[in-house]
């Protein structure tokens, strides 16, 4: 099958930055993504050793509301389990995040996307009172990876100390002056979630935040590279 021509990818509102970075961009999923900065190896040690910064947009991102007993079937019906505000949840390949008992957030891989949206649009239409939408063009996400990951959170926000944070959490919060959600999947993993319109003010904030940690960009590769 041929590959999709460039004007036919899904572009990240990132995508200005991680060039400026000297990203090596390729096409996966249907997306233009940032697959390494030059050096994979060196970006893997980078995150097991310090904290990457990594453009993770690309991401399925859905949202679930309704009334309170419709969302938590809905969430119940996918993934056998359930999720309350500022808890995380990895089900059904995918992390559900609970902004508030009315609204829940799901995540997953790229390569995922179209599975998980079939799913969800199906369970929603036997559920009476829930709602699924697709925020994936609409929501950027930025992923922190490393040990110093909690400490570039703290750095940026005035309510952690994230650094002490025990994963799995999910939290609505600022990072500097910006609107985010916060998934914390493990203490050294964090995906920020954010609007598109804010994810560069976002990007140079963490790169700044990073400076004392040892922040560097990580690609793709790196990243699916990370136990």
């Amino acid at each position: 099958m041929p590959s999709a021509a460039p004007s036919e990818l899904a572009h990240s509102p990132l995508e200005r930055l991680v060039l400026k970075a000297g990203a090596t961009m390729v096409a996966r999923h249907g997306w233009l993504v940032a697959a390494h900065y030059g050096s994979p190896g060196g970006e893997l040690a980078l995150a097991e050793t310090a904290v990457g910064l990594a453009d993770r947009s690309d991401m399925g991102k859905f949202e679930l509301r309704g009334d309170a007993d419709a969302v938590e079937q809905l969430v119940g019906q996918l993934t056998g389990g359930q999720v309350a505000p500022g808890e995380a949840l990895a089900a059904a390949g995918a992390w559900w995040g609970a902004v508030s008992g009315e609204h829940v957030v799901a995540l997953c891989g790229a390569g995922d996307t179209a599975r998980l949206k079939a799913a969800l649009e199906d369970a929603a239409r036997q559920t009476h009172g829930a709602t699924v939408a697709d925020a994936t063009a609409r929501l950027a996400a930025l992923a922190l990876v490393g040990p110093g990951a909690g400490a570039v959170l703290d750095e940026l926000s005035g309510s952690g100390p994230f650094d002490e944070v025990v994963a799995p959490t999910f939290d609505v919060t600022m990072l500097a002056a910006v609107p985010v959600m916060l998934l914390r999947t493990a203490a050294t993993r964090a995906i920020v979630l954010t609007d598109a319109s804010r994810a560069a003010e976002l990007w140079l904030d963490v790169e700044r935040a990073g400076r004392g940690a040892g922040l560097g960009h990580v690609g793709a590769d790196a990243i699916a590279a990370v136990r």
